[in-house]
C-alpha cells in the first residue's frame, strides 16, 4: 500500500463513564447507539499536513466545542437521540476533522465540561 492510499491518522476517545462498547472497530456509527445519556465519543482525523480543498477554517489549538457545529440531525444518525458536533480546522499545518458524539440531544455541564477536558489533552501528530 503506498503513503497515499493509506488510511489518515485518527483518534478514537470515550469519556470515562461511557460504555467502550460504544467504540466498535469499523462500525463507530453503530457503535454511537450503545453511548448512553451521559457519554460522548471524540473523534479526531488528520486529513493532511499543509491545504485542503474542503473549507477548513484556521483555529487555534486545541480545539473549542463552542466552535463546533451542532448537528441534532444528519443523514446515518443512528438514533434521534444522538447528538454530532462537527469542527474541521487548520491549525499547525495540519488539516483536521474533529467530531464528538454525545448520547443525547442536550449534554448537561458535567458532560460538557468532561469531553473539552479530552478536547484539552488532545496533541498534535508529529510531522
Amino acid at each position: 500500500m503506498t503513503a497515499s492510499q493509506q488510511e489518515p491518522p485518527q483518534l478514537f476517545a470515550l469519556t470515562a463513564r461511557s460504555n467502550p462498547d460504544a467504540l466498535t472497530p469499523l462500525g463507530v456509527f453503530d457503535g454511537l447507539k450503545k453511548l448512553g445519556p451521559g457519554d460522548a465519543l471524540i473523534w479526531a482525523t488528520t486529513d493532511r499536513r499543509g491545504a485542503f480543498p474542503r473549507p477548513f477554517k484556521s483555529a487555534a489549538w486545541p480545539p473549542h466545542l463552542a466552535d463546533f457545529r451542532v448537528d441534532h440531525g444528519w443523514e446515518g444518525q443512528p438514533l434521534s437521540r444522538i447528538q454530532q458536533r462537527v469542527l474541521d480546522l487548520m491549525t499547525h499545518g495540519w488539516s483536521l476533522d474533529v467530531r464528538v458524539y454525545f448520547g443525547t440531544q442536550h449534554p448537561g455541564k458535567s458532560l460538557l465540561a468532561a469531553v473539552q477536558a479530552e478536547l484539552n489533552r488532545l496533541t498534535l501528530p508529529k510531522p
